[in-house]
């Protein structure tokens, strides 16, 4: 016998002859044998050990095979055991007969050694693949159920978060209004403030006798309006981010608007001697967009370069259509811009006159940008606004 077994067989047969022979051939082969007499004896057998298949013979006195085989299947714990019948008949109704109580197969009386080593070795193949199988469908089921809990314990966390972010949202969605409500609120009363002293401004310049204090009083005039420009570009970029609102457009023709921010600031032009050649297609160019914003960002852009150069100065301005972008290209003739100061313009916590921040969200509210590079071929930088603007 081999040293590691094949399987158990449990043979039942009144014939000691016939039982001897067939333990003979199988634990040669490498199978474990043991045997009973007759029915009662072998479900005392299968009862106290475990079996791989039982070779039953069919006649039997007392009990037939097929009676035997019929107890053995009706007991739960032994019914998934196969039984092959060890029969003299060869007629068909015998063998549907042993089938009908539950037999896996059948070999004939005088049996073939090598037939009955195959049949064996196939049912305790099949029976060992179908307890492997029970134990995988048992472990795929506990792993699903094991799954499932944890889907079940994911989506209860899943709903509890969802709550707790729909929750979050109201209360920002309030404190959004509220802030909206409030900046709005603040807008109306700074702008009606600047209107106010702006035109107080106006009545005490040309009344003042003082040459420098006129000065002065302009420079606060053209302060006031920057910052009323400032302020009305960033309560109206506000209202459209946090509402969703999308824009009132009108159809602008730029060159003329860029003109208007030109004279906007014509005594701080004038100031400082400062030079502009605005070289502008012959041919309008139309976009669609918010004047006021627009006018504000170019006002903005017209300044910053104002701030950061000397007295004498030179701005060249040129605009450029393609397509359903429009180019506005700003350039100077002063000194270089390091990256981290062109970094600083454009982040909102700069604080310095040279600010670009408000002009960056004019150009994104109008699916655009703006860049600012130091010239290459030349002395000094460019900022190209762009604007991705349809038509009318």
């Amino acid at each position: 016998m081999d040293s590691v077994s094949k399987g158990k067989v449990l043979i039942i047969d009144d014939s000691p002859k016939n039982i001897q022979v067939a333990v003979s051939i199988l634990e040669q082969a490498g199978y474990e044998c043991e045997f009973s007499l007759n029915g009662a004896g072998g479900l005392t057998w299968l009862e106290s050990e475990p079996f791989d298949v039982i070779l039953l013979d069919v006649m039997m006195p007392e009990e037939d095979g097929f009676e035997v085989c019929r107890n053995i299947k009706s007991n739960p714990g032994l019914k998934k055991i196969p039984i092959v019948f060890l029969t003299a008949k060869t007629d068909r109704e015998s063998m549907i007969q042993g089938f009908e109580a539950g037999g896996e197969d059948y070999i004939t009386k005088p049996f073939d050694a090598r037939e009955l080593i195959v049949r064996i070795r196939n049912q305790v193949e099949l029976k060992r693949n179908r307890e492997l199988l029970e134990k995988t469908n048992k472990d795929l089921e506990l792993l699903v159920e094991d799954k499932t809990q944890k889907l079940v314990e994911t989506n209860e966390q899943l709903t509890k978060t969802n709550q707790e972010l729909r929750h979050f949202n109201q209360n920002l969605k309030v404190l959004e209004e509220s802030k909206q409500h409030f900046l709005n609120m603040l807008g109306t009363e700074i702008s009606g403030s600047l209107n106010e002293i702006i035109g107080i401004l106006q009545v005490v310049k040309y009344k003042v006798d003082s040459k420098k204090v006129a000065q002065l009083i302009d420079r606060i005039d053209r302060s006031l309006s920057k910052i009323e420009i400032s302020v009305g570009s960033a309560l109206r970029i506000t209202e459209l981010q946090s509402k969703g609102e999308i824009l009132s457009l009108e159809r602008i023709e730029i060159n003329k608007l860029i003109g208007f921010a030109v004279f906007k600031l014509d005594d701080k032009i004038r100031h400082k001697q400062f030079k502009i050649e605005n070289y502008t297609n012959q041919e309008p160019i139309y976009i669609n967009g918010e004047s006021q914003l627009i006018m504000a960002a170019l006002v903005n852009i017209i300044d910053f370069f104002l701030e950061r150069n000397l007295t004498g100065a030179q701005l060249t301005i040129e605009t450029q259509k393609e397509a359903q972008k429009t180019y506005i290209y700003f350039k100077d003739n002063g000194e270089y811009i390091s990256d981290e100061d062109k970094a600083a313009i454009f982040d909102v916590f700069y604080t310095g006159t040279q600010s670009l921040h408000i002009t960056k969200l004019i150009a994104q509210v109008h699916f655009g940008e703006v860049t600012l590079e130091n010239r290459k071929l030349s002395k000094g930088v460019e900022l190209s606004l762009e604007l991705f603007t349809k038509e009318e």
